[in-house]
């Protein structure tokens, strides 16, 4: 296993997963001003909620270093690596969102978390459809997109920009639980599109 994780530097991954986690609290209110096209303001989205596609697009990358033909063709078990790499990078997620949570008072670090696991979600799935490229892509355009047209008039978020509901939202727990199991699914079942086109090349 040890060669696995060498070779997709699955150690950066978790990282910067850990270092953007514990900063969460240490943000407050601040927010990226992107102006809302529907909802007529300038609001912006907290920093802590978008921040975590960083390590999610980053995640992405690590598990595309080595072309997934040849993890599909290993002897090895390496389909168990990845579902274990995802999951592993979730639980840490969510541990660090939930202890942060307790610490600081402030829910903002388990919404964080919710974040990261439906960025990476995200992620698997489009790269799963439109090759290894786009997912890390697709990862740091969620975020702007929610913001852009994310929200009603008056500030509400529709439901389903669920990256910019508040911690306690069951249907952004709810979206991002689907998105990381379709994911990790794709991920650890099918060769994504254009793989072996790649690996011959």
């Amino acid at each position: 296993m040890n060669w696995w994780h060498r070779a997709h530097n699955t150690p950066l991954a978790v990282v910067v997963l850990t270092a953007t986690m514990l900063a969460v609290p240490l943000l407050g209110g601040s927010a990226v001003p992107i102006p809302s096209l529907l909802a007529g303001m300038s609001a912006g989205i907290p920093v802590a909620l978008a921040l975590p596609a960083v390590p999610a697009a980053l995640t992405l990358q690590a598990l595309n270093r080595v072309p997934r033909v040849y993890d599909t063709t290993a002897v090895r078990p390496v389909t168990s690596y990845r579902a274990g790499m995802l999951a592993t990078t979730a639980l840490i997620a969510v541990a660090i969102g939930l202890a942060a949570t307790y610490v600081a008072d402030s829910s903002m670090a388990l919404a964080a978390a919710r974040n990261f696991v439906g960025y990476l979600g995200t992620g698997l799935i489009i790269q799963q459809l439109l090759g290894h490229l786009y997912g890390p892509l697709a990862v740091t355009l969620v975020p702007v997109l929610c913001a852009l047209i994310g929200l009603a008039p008056g500030g509400r978020p529709y439901p389903w920009t669920w990256p910019l509901h508040q911690a306690p939202s069951a249907i952004a727990a709810t979206a991002s639980l689907l998105l990381i199991t379709s994911g990790t699914a794709a991920a650890s079942f099918f060769t994504p599109r254009g793989a072996a086109r790649r690996a011959s090349n």
